[in-house]
This record gives structure tokens, sequence and C-alpha cells, in this order.
């Protein structure tokens, strides 16, 4: 998601909508606090006081905030920090609403919040999964291979079959020299004890990337580090993906919400700061992993020399 620069009427008018819609029925609390405190260092690059705001009307916000991208990523700020808090009311979702129209930004992701509220969480998954890099890769073996190719990908995952020659592939990279990017990734693997696309229960090929943003990016597997490869995955990705991105890690891995059946939900693991500077590093990144990225016409360069390539 390439970022806009917000001028500093900008920023405080779109700050003055946040703060809005998170006071409709109480205070900032902690967690908004520190969300908004690391956008303005992140994304916003501002130094607003957000005690001092007054609230703002949506025909006032729009007067003042005219640029499209910035009006995208004021939405998408929006939501997100309406979801963090774990404490939405229907009146936030509302309030957004109103904001939405009048900006005249189209946010299907809108509707996710809404269902985090309601409790509805089987249709919170389908969302916002359908939305992310996840859903475009089921996708594309649904319109190339059908009900075959997605009964093959889950047999693999679920270890009822192996594909020895995909494996060996794999396995090969960790013949390369210590510091290139593919002996890296086999190392990430491994000592992570993930089995590789081809092995007995290995993922998908397509979540080889997700692994390869987690070693270009030297973050870990843990809650914290998978919440940070998101937000930097979110960066990088393109621009309708981001937003549904950023709400699955969150729901995972901070909200307690299983959004897979493969991992377990966890609660309170976002670090603000940690998490909004991941997204902005990947947001300046030249290239987007899941969009026409060769990873197998890299392996064998350096790591480093990739990532300042990469602009990461």
């Amino acid at each position: 998601m390439e970022l806009t620069r917000p001028t500093e009427s900008e920023a405080r008018a779109g700050l003055r909508a946040i703060k809005t819609v998170l006071t409709l029925e109480a205070p900032i609390n902690p967690i908004e606090a520190k969300l908004i405190a690391a956008a303005q260092r992140h994304v916003l690059r501002s130094q607003v006081d957000v005690d001092a705001l007054a609230p703002i009307e949506p025909a006032e916000l729009a007067a003042l905030v005219t640029r499209s991208g910035v009006r995208e990523q004021l939405m998408t700020g929006m939501i997100v920090a309406a979801f963090t808090s774990g404490d939405a009311r229907p009146r936030q979702v509302e309030a957004i609403e109103a904001f939405r129209a009048a900006l005249d930004v189209d946010l299907p992701e809108l509707a996710d919040l809404r269902l985090l509220i309601e409790g509805r969480l089987t249709l919170l998954r389908f969302d916002v999964l359908r939305r992310m890099y996840i859903g475009e890769a089921l996708g594309e073996i649904w319109r190339s291979e059908g009900v075959r190719g997605l009964v093959d990908r889950l047999a693999r995952f679920r270890g009822w079959r192996e594909e020895p020659e995909l494996a060996a592939r794999y396995l090969a990279l960790g013949e390369l020299p210590e510091g290139t990017l593919g002996r890296a990734y086999f190392d990430h693997c491994r000592e992570g004890g993930f089995a590789f696309p081809g092995e007995r229960y290995g993922a998908p090929e397509a979540i080889a990337v997700h692994d390869m943003a987690h070693v270009l990016g030297d973050y870990g597997t843990d809650a914290a580090g998978e919440l940070r490869v998101a937000a930097f995955t979110a960066g990088f990705r393109k621009r309708e993906q981001t937003l549904s991105i950023l709400l699955f890690a969150l729901a995972q891995f901070d909200l307690g919400v299983a959004m897979v059946p493969v991992a377990e939900p966890e609660l309170g693991n976002l670090d603000a700061e940690a998490f909004l500077e991941a997204f902005a590093r990947g947001a300046g990144m030249r290239v987007d992993l899941f969009d026409g990225w060769d990873m197998w016409a890299v392996v064998d360069q350096p790591l480093e020399v990739l990532r300042e390539r990469y602009g990461i």
C-alpha cells in the first residue's frame, strides 16, 4: 500500500474523526491511545495533541481531506482503531459509515467490524480470508484445477499424501551458502518445525511466500512476530487487501478470535509501536511478494543484497 503523506491540516482532521468515533461512549482507552501515538510517528508523521482535539462532523472532514489516497488511509485507520480496542459498539460503526459516505470511499471491510461486534465469527472469518492473498491463492487453484485441485492441497496439508519431487526442490535450499535467501528460508522452516511444500503436512506453496516475508523482514513466528509480519505484508500488498490482512492478524493474535483452524487464537499480543513500524516498513518496499515475485529466481542471492534491492 503506497502511503500518501497527509498535510498537517489533513492529519489533524483525520485524528479528530478517529477521536470522534472512539469517544462516542467512553474516553480513549490505553490501547487506542498507543495505536494513535504510533500512527502519528510512523504513518502520519505528525505531533498533534489528540487530547485537545474537538469532534468533527462528516461534512467538515470531507471539506478538509480531499485527496483520495489520504481519505482511504484515514478510513483504514479508523476501522483498525475501532477493531483493535476489542470493545467497539454499533454506534461506532454507524459513525464510521457516515464518515465513509462523506469521503466517498468504498470500504467493504466495515462489514467485518459489524460482524465482530455481533459475534458472527464464522462470517467474519470467511469475509476476511476471501479478501486476502490466501483467498486469492485458493481462487486461482479453483479456476485452474477445480474441486480436484482444492482437495489435493487439503490432502497434502493434512498429511494424507506427499509430493517428493516438490519437496526435494525445497530441501535442496539447505545446500545453498549461509547468508543467501534460500538458505535462510530453509533454516527458518527447519528451526520452526515447519514442513516444506511437498512434504507430509506441508503447507501450499503460496504459504512459502509468507515464510519468505518472515525471512526478508526478520520477523519471528510467535504471536508478536506474526502480528508484525502481517503488518509488514499489509504494507507491501496491493491496497484492496491491506485492511483485511490487518484485521486477520489482530483477530487471530490479539483479540482471541480463531481465524484459521491450524493455530490457536491468542489474546493481548499487540505492540502498537512495532505493528505500525512494520506496516510503514512494508509500505516502503519496491516489490509486492505476492504479485508476480519469483522467489526461485533469487534464492541464491545474499539476503542483505535483496533487502537493499527491495527497499526493506
